[in-house]
């Protein structure tokens, strides 16, 4: 009897005390001390002023707006892969991705919809496998301080994956340069920073499991890695002539998985080439999640694309504007000694085909087709033993440009007379390889023309028309002069279709009416100035320009 009295008066101070133990808990947590990590990083990776950051940011902003323009739904963007050299060589890149989370770049309204990023980087100064924790709740820069995400912290840790170890974050760079960008492009959000050291196959799997419990509509994922790092410096000299194009092409190869969104092909890609692309661990997470569908179905855009020898050649001697036009130049190979490729590529579940026709470039891959053009006409003059292969001349090649379609190039000198002009209005080409194709044709085939001589590629301007598909109209009265590009099709006597076609500048341009419009049409696919009205199809597309300045 006595020992169950025992038991019951043990029961009731049990009870009582449950409260008391969680109220002392809550107290506790309360009490609890926040660890501030400061940030560590010098003047030599990003100025350290906040008014001086303010404005580089604010200049790198405003020069990504006017040349490297992105159209696309900030509320769509679902990750970011962004370099994470110091300010002076990556900053304007990581720029250009970065503005698009802008709710409105004009007045730089900043991102309210995403609250959680996560970012994910290599570690350059410590060796480890798995992946790094925070052992911080506060990441506090110049522009102020930044919540780290504890409870998704506490999600990640249940998976051995996920570790602290002992000072890591207090030296990795690849995580801190990305918060500047961040805290001016987002209103309030909370990170999860994550440093990647070894891992093996299977440990891809475990790691996404992890995270996709905390993704969701308002995380987004920031990839930290620079690409390519090619010279002596970097024990990486595999290429001894035209080095900038090489490096371009095989970052090419390397972003075709990445569009492909295989994890398989850019392992193993990785892995032939002895890549030096330093995230390319965290790289290879994004691919995981992208197949495991994550983020559902997700375009890439890219936002830039170049490598330090050509910001050196662009950037003023202020050492903060940068001229654009010398930021796609080719740089020799005697003035390339070591260098570091920088890509700025957003992953964005806006469909290409809901945008305007014009908007389904990014201004980068709109400037780099110019680029290209200009330098295969320029490549013909070069001697037989110095002549860069064809390939070599492509752009990086991002998922807008690999579209196929048709294309024109016209050529004019600078006071405005045409000196040749030549196109496809269906192919099945990409949109890069018919630009080149047909920047050939304009210079040296066009029998209108005399070949293109060297003494004139200084004295000519190009303009490259990006043609929509062809749409048969049921007569020539649905044709709007100006907006539509008009190709005319009639069978001649030997039953033959013969086709004629004016981009939809041509007949404004000459004053022509719709009427005078399909008379010259007429002439020029052979027939008489009057066959237009009978027995013929009339089909329509539209064009946008991609102009040089």
């Amino acid at each position: 009897m006595i020992k169950k009295k025992v038991k019951f008066i043990f029961f009731l101070v049990f009870i009582f005390l449950i409260p008391i133990f969680f109220k002392a808990k809550e107290l506790d947590i309360k009490n609890h001390k926040l660890i501030i990590h400061k940030a560590h990083l010098s003047t030599g990776w990003y100025y350290q002023d906040k008014n001086i950051l303010d404005g580089i940011l604010k200049i790198y902003f405003d020069i990504a707006k006017k040349d490297f323009d992105v159209v696309v739904d900030p509320g769509s963007i679902k990750a970011l892969i962004v370099p994470h050299a110091g300010i002076y060589f990556s900053g304007f890149c990581a720029a250009s991705a970065y503005q698009t989370l802008f709710k409105n770049k004009e007045k730089f309204e900043k991102n309210k919809k995403i609250k959680r990023v996560i970012i994910l980087c290599p570690s350059h100064v410590k060796s480890f496998s798995g992946i790094c924790l925070p052992d911080y709740d506060i990441y506090q820069t110049v522009l102020g301080n930044i919540k780290v995400d504890n409870e998704s912290i506490e999600i990640l840790k249940k998976r051995n994956i996920f570790k602290n170890i002992l000072e890591t974050h207090c030296y990795e760079h690849a995580i801190e340069v990305q918060l500047p960008f961040l805290q001016k492009t987002i209103e309030s959000f909370s990170i999860i920073p994550l440093i990647c050291g070894s891992l093996q196959t299977e440990d891809y799997s475990t790691i996404v499991d992890s995270l996709k419990d905390i993704i969701d509509d308002k995380t987004l994922v920031v990839i930290s890695s620079d690409f390519t790092h090619h010279g002596k410096i970097y024990n990486y000299e595999i290429f001894k002539k035209n080095i900038l194009d090489n490096v371009r092409f095989m970052d090419s190869v390397f972003l075709q998985a990445i569009i492909l969104k295989s994890f398989k092909i850019f392992d193993e890609y990785t892995k032939n080439q002895r890549s030096t692309i330093c995230g390319q661990i965290p790289i290879k997470i994004l691919l995981k999640l992208l197949e495991e569908d994550v983020f559902g179905n997700v375009n890439t855009r890219v936002a830039s694309y170049y490598t330090t020898s050509q910001l050196q050649k662009a950037h003023n001697k202020d050492k903060i504007d940068i001229d654009i036009n010398l930021l796609l130049e080719n740089v020799d190979d005697d003035q390339i000694s070591n260098s570091v490729s920088y890509l700025g590529l957003i992953f964005t579940s806006q469909k290409i085909e809901d945008l305007k026709k014009e908007d389904r470039l990014t201004e980068y891959e709109k400037k780099s087709l110019l680029t290209l053009s200009r330098r295969t006409i320029s490549n013909y003059f070069r001697l037989e033993n110095e002549k860069i292969p064809q390939f070599l001349l492509w752009p990086i090649l991002g998922e807008g440009i690999r579209q196929s379609g048709g294309s024109f190039v016209t050529l004019h000198t600078k006071n405005g007379c045409l000196q040749g002009c030549m196109g496809r209005i269906y192919s099945q080409d990409p949109l890069y390889k018919t630009v080149q194709n047909m920047s050939d044709m304009a210079a040296f085939n066009d029998k209108r023309f005399s070949p293109f001589k060297k003494e004139e590629l200084n004295d000519v301007k190009i303009d490259i028309s990006v043609l929509t598909p062809p749409k048969t109209v049921k007569s020539y009265g649905d044709i709007k002069l100006g907006k539509h590009g008009i190709i005319l099709n009639k069978q001649n006597d030997n039953k033959d279709w013969i086709s004629s076609v004016f981009l939809p500048n041509i007949p404004t341009s000459l004053g022509w009416n719709v009427e005078m419009t399909l008379q010259q049409l007429s002439l020029k696919a052979g027939f008489g100035r009057e066959d237009w009205k009978k027995d013929c199809v009339f089909e329509i597309f539209e064009t946008y320009q991609i102009q040089e300045e």
